[in-house]
């Protein structure tokens, strides 16, 4: 609901026309407004971010706010959201970014709790956001649910990089200066050190737990004891929140909140692989699948794209690329051991070998073709001695 005292209800600022109030928070007050130019065919609507005056009076704020937009719009990623421009118009700085009417993750964790496979889907579109920002050398630093927008689909988009800093760049804020959301923030922001991948990737870790639990992994009122919590004190076994959850996952949030970074998983899109193994679901590109194995296996389909086998395949020969002798499956042809008694010599007296018994020949065999001739030819050849016996007896006859 607008606030009716709000004065820039109905302003114009640029080619912007102030609609509505989206939300509020410490840097300033989102709007929604209205985009009309000559550029445009149609007249579109967007967010508008107005910033705090007591903060743009700042130099080193606004040298920050300036950055943010900057680092922004250098960033094309499906899952972050699109800045269309800044500037400053009179004492008002703004930022003009995409319009999202989901709210943000903070609506979903104080609803309903989504399922596994949902809450995958979720955290693998904040992943793939993070891991492209941080290849750019952005680190977000302030990652929270209210800094995740949704739209009317429930995809997330990644914004609000008011204190992200690019890799290497010289610092804005004094030394030791605590920066982020205080029950997301990693033991190394806590301690002021220099923020690095493992830096978000401990955050994400917190905002899934809060999805899966409802609540974040510590709580306190006071900043300094909350400090202390992330810094010193081991976070309990999530499945006493979530009995249903696997055993495994205990294991993975140990390794995903680790007080050491070097301890921690190194990407965004390493802590959603492990996460999955450890419920046991795949999840990839925002959509999952189950990889369970089934109870009862399934044979594998045959492959109708490969080449039928030969003649002498399917006779039991080995294929041609495959020597006889080393195919176990092929019976080798059988070879007649040596002879032990001697070959006799002419003038050498041989001695008798008392007499085998036959056996029956199988009557396949005594009628299969002898010389190596068909059996058509052999019935070709018996009809014309036939003939030719025929022959002879009739000129017998006449004489």
């Amino acid at each position: 609901m607008d606030k009716p005292t709000d004065p820039m209800i109905g302003r114009t600022i640029g080619k912007y026309h102030i609609l509505s109030v989206l939300g509020g928070g410490g840097m300033g007050t989102v709007y929604r407004a209205r985009q009309s130019d000559s550029t445009l065919h149609t007249a579109r609507e967007v967010a508008v971010k107005v910033i705090n005056i007591d903060l743009a009076d700042s130099e080193q704020f606004m040298m920050r706010f300036k950055r943010e937009a900057e680092a922004i719009a250098t960033l094309e990623h499906p899952h972050i959201i699109t800045i269309f421009d800044y500037g400053q118009e009179g004492e008002l700085t703004y930022i003009v970014m995409a319009l999202k009417l989901g709210g943000n993750l903070g609506n979903i964790i104080k609803g309903e709790r989504p399922g596994l496979h949902e809450t995958g889907r979720l955290i693998t579109q904040i992943a793939s956001a993070l891991d492209y920002a941080h290849s750019k050398g952005i680190i977000h630093r302030d990652l929270k649910p209210a800094n995740i927008l949704l739209d009317n689909e429930k995809n997330c988009f990644l914004t609000d990089f008011g204190i992200a800093r690019r890799l290497g760049e010289s610092r804005l804020t004094a030394q030791g200066m605590i920066v982020g959301s205080p029950i997301y923030m990693a033991p190394e922001a806590w301690r002021g050190e220099e923020p690095s991948a493992e830096t978000d990737v401990y955050s994400l870790a917190v905002i899934l737990w809060e999805l899966l639990v409802g609540q974040p992994v510590f709580t306190d009122k006071a900043p300094a004891r909350l400090m202390m919590k992330h810094i010193n004190e081991p976070i309990v076994s999530v499945r006493t929140m979530r009995p249903d959850l696997p055993a495994p996952i205990d294991a993975f949030f140990a390794r995903a909140l680790a007080k050491e970074r070097n301890e921690r998983y190194h990407s965004a899109g390493e802590l959603v692989t492990m996460f999955g193994k450890a419920v046991g679901i795949t999840f990839k590109g925002g959509t999952v699948r189950v990889s369970r194995p089934s109870a009862v296996p399934v044979p594998p389909s045959p492959d109708l794209t490969a080449p039928m086998p030969s003649s002498g395949q399917m006779l039991g020969q080995a294929p041609a690329q495959i020597p006889m002798s080393q195919n176990p499956a092929v019976q080798q042809p059988y070879t007649a051991p040596p002879r032990s008694d001697p070959i006799p010599t002419p003038g050498m007296p041989t001695a008798k070998r008392p007499a085998m018994p036959m056996e029956p020949v199988p009557q396949a065999a005594a009628s299969a073709p002898t010389g190596g001739l068909s059996r058509t030819t052999l019935m070709v050849m018996g009809g014309i001695i036939i003939l030719l016996l025929i022959v002879i007896v009739i000129l017998l006859i006449s004489r």
